[in-house]
């Protein structure tokens, strides 16, 4: 019985170990094509940009708009092969904390107009990290306060030292998140499961992810919620 769990258990390690090495090798040959269509939709989309043709101004736009997002998920996925293998790089500098965020406030606008990001700060701030990663973070707090605020129109940023800590959260008026789901929510995979929840696309790594780029700074990641009153994503 020993020997055949054991065995059991080896096939399975070896089944995952060549799942994730085909999920790096897949995700960087993707890349390649992926950049090249968003450098022609881009200069497709500079070109036009005084036409008078609504119709293909808007779908170049809603194209970029799905690059966009096909290039998050590849670079998600290349990033859950890093943390696997222990090889997430990070490359620490000082910077403004404004100023990452505020590059990412106008991403994120620029790709949903309808939104307004409100951005709070007493404090001109400077962290020392790793300035992509983070912004890699914001990001993704910003996209999913957004994807979850359906008929909202308005997510607020407040950042703040406290301590020896910057701290930085994203606040949105959306579905929110249950108690029981807060404590599974940075999980590699889990995704709430409800009435709601089901109408929102999504692979649960996002926040796997970000919870690890900011595991590895030796900071903490965080959430509070109540269901129907919206969320605040937090990090120091």
């Amino acid at each position: 019985m020993w020997v055949g769990t054991s065995t059991d258990i080896q096939e399975i390690k070896q089944m995952d170990q060549q799942k994730d090495y085909f999920i790096s090798v897949a995700s960087h040959e993707l890349k390649t094509p992926i950049t090249s269509i968003k450098g022609y939709v881009q200069m497709l989309s500079i070109m036009y940009d005084k036409s008078e043709d609504t119709f293909l101004k808007t779908s170049l736009t809603a194209v970029d708009r799905q690059i966009l997002k096909l290039t998050t998920l590849i670079s998600d996925l290349l990033d859950i092969s890093k943390i696997k293998s222990g090889s997430l790089p990070l490359s620490k500098e000082d910077f403004e904390i404004k100023s990452v965020i505020k590059d990412c406030i106008d991403e994120i606008e620029h790709i949903n107009p309808a939104y307004k990001i409100i951005y709070h700060s007493k404090d001109n701030l400077t962290l020392y990290a790793d300035r992509e990663r983070i912004g890699q973070v914001f990001i993704n707090f910003l996209t999913n306060a957004v994807k979850y605020s359906p008929g909202k129109s308005e997510v607020i940023i407040e950042s703040f030292k406290q301590e020896n800590n910057i701290v930085v959260m994203v606040k949105d008026s959306g579905i929110g998140i249950s108690k029981k789901d807060q404590q599974k929510i940075f999980e590699r995979f889990y995704r709430v499961e409800g009435k709601s929840e089901k109408t929102f696309p999504g692979f649960g790594i996002g926040l796997f992810i970000v919870a690890e780029i900011i595991q590895r700074h030796n900071g903490k990641i965080g959430v509070e919620s109540e269901p129907g009153k919206g969320s605040s994503f937090y990090f120091s």
